[in-house]
């Protein structure tokens, strides 16, 4: 990411910080009956406090804002938990230095700061896609093949603040004529000339992404080589990219790049963590939801012999399992008006909270897949068997439900349990609160939302007969 537009958030973001409390001290001390707020000796210290706390979370848990994907959902859940966090360890601040009465000017923090943290936010997401700022972006050329190429181009596309444009996509002549249909970002248009280099120059391309494997031969070597001595800058993605999902550290033996990879796992006090989180959160849901369940409970048992069904799953280290759901068949054309809600708004899962007491679920996790599908898992695909399976996760933010592929989920299920945190799992339950809500104020909610997209045609050049 820009480093500059990077600290200016979070300059702006400590700034509104003082502001809030600045703001809240006044509400309480004018505006409320003339009730004190925090005494002078604490104010200062307070506002440090919360500033701190501040910068170590946007740093650990990058909230800057620009995650791509459901941009607004995203902004709002990691900034409403990162906000709890500040409010725990003030309250903790509160209740050590003995000032009991500066809980209401809390509320008052608590209520100010999303607000200015999402409009900051808001601001330098509409910067960076402004026209003038889309001027001066690094024109870029993406040479390879595969589904790779098409999803590399959108991720740079939800990532504005990368100032990158993807200007073409260049595949090698030894392509499968399949792939290169089936993998061309949506309106391509094909160009073929003796002149990429030229064609690439007149297209002021500054930089060239090379996507591994390349076929073998001198041609895609002789283009990669003539782009450096141009002055165009090149980068690698390596081939089983996936493997980097974990975190890699790129090291030197004289001249030989070597690329280390550190695997991620849950640690023994996370497990318990996650298991204490996921006890109390389940027993809250179980009390919140209880009226619903029995009301969806007597609609169904009115026309069906049973309300629960059960499904076998595969959870932890494969480890099968049943997981419960309300009986209702979600792939009917004919449902009820009452079925109908319930598989909207995803009412049918309420029943797995009851496989989270028992431990056979987590609320946050990968969704568990049947037998079926897990006997023709790849090696990689094992992993998201590592952990727990959940009621929401990653992959289910960002629209992927039970009807895409296993190959689809686990990126996101991956990188789910290589970045695991607390603070994770509370931003995702409150994504999955958030698209819920949504689906009762939108007839079809958008389940990936591209903003800042470009609207661009990326164009697609065989280097045939390369003469650079």
């Amino acid at each position: 990411m820009n480093q500059k537009l990077k600290y200016s958030i979070l300059a702006a973001d400590l700034l509104w910080i003082a502001a809030a409390f600045e703001a809240a001290q006044t509400i309480q001390s004018r505006l409320i009956l003339g009730r004190a707020g925090l005494p002078q000796a604490l104010y200062a210290p307070a506002v440090l406090l919360a500033a701190s706390i501040w910068t170590l979370l946007y740093f650990r848990e990058k909230l800057e804002g620009f995650g791509g994907g459901r941009w607004f959902p995203t902004v709002f859940a990691q900034v409403t938990t990162a906000v709890i966090y500040l409010l725990g360890a003030l309250l903790v601040f509160g209740f050590l230095s003995k000032n009991y009465d500066s809980r209401l000017e809390l509320l008052y923090i608590a209520s100010l700061l999303p607000l200015g943290f999402i409009a900051i936010r808001s601001f330098a997401w509409w910067l960076v896609t402004s026209r003038p700022h889309r001027a001066a972006r690094r024109r870029v050329v993406i040479l390879g093949s595969g589904h790779l190429v098409s999803d590399l181009a959108r991720k740079i596309s939800r990532h504005p603040e990368m100032s990158m444009e993807v200007e073409g996509v260049l595949f090698p002549t030894d392509t499968e004529p399949s792939n290169r249909v089936s993998t061309l970002p949506a309106g391509t248009i094909s160009i073929r000339t003796f002149s990429i280099l030229g064609l690439m120059q007149k297209q002021r391309v500054q930089e060239l992404i090379v996507v591994e494997p390349l076929p073998p031969g001198l041609e895609s070597e002789k283009l990669i080589s003539n782009c450096r001595k141009a002055g165009m800058r090149v980068h690698l993605v390596p081939q089983r990219y996936e493997l980097y999902l974990s975190k890699a550290k790129l090291t030197e033996i004289e001249d030989v790049p070597l690329l280390s990879l550190e695997e991620q796992t849950l640690s023994a006090v996370g497990l318990k963590l996650k298991r204490i989180f996921d006890f109390l959160g389940a027993i809250c849901l179980l009390v919140l939801s209880a009226p619903l369940l029995a009301l969806s409970a007597v609609a169904l048992r009115s026309h069906k012999d049973k309300v629960l069904r059960k499904e076998l799953r595969c959870g932890k280290n494969g480890r099968p399992f049943w997981m419960y759901r309300l009986n209702v068949n979600r792939d009917a054309p004919d449902l009820s008006g009452c079925e109908w809600i319930l598989v909207r708004f995803s009412l049918t899962e309420l029943p797995q909270i009851w496989n989270v007491l028992k431990g056979d679920m987590s609320l946050v996790g990968p969704r568990p897949e049947s037998p079926e599908r897990v006997k023709h898992y790849s090696m990689w695909q094992r992993q998201r068997l590592s952990v727990m399976p959940g009621l929401t996760g990653l992959a289910q933010v960002n629209g992927l439900r039970e009807n895409h592929s296993s190959e689809e989920k686990v990126h996101f299920d991956l990188q789910y349990i290589f970045h695991w945190s607390l603070f994770l799992d509370l931003s995702l339950l409150l994504q999955t609160i958030f698209t819920l809500v949504a689906r009762m104020t939108e007839g079809d909610v958008p389940l990936a939302i591209h903003v800042g997209g470009t609207d661009r045609q990326h164009h697609v050049w065989h280097p045939e007969g390369l003469e650079c």
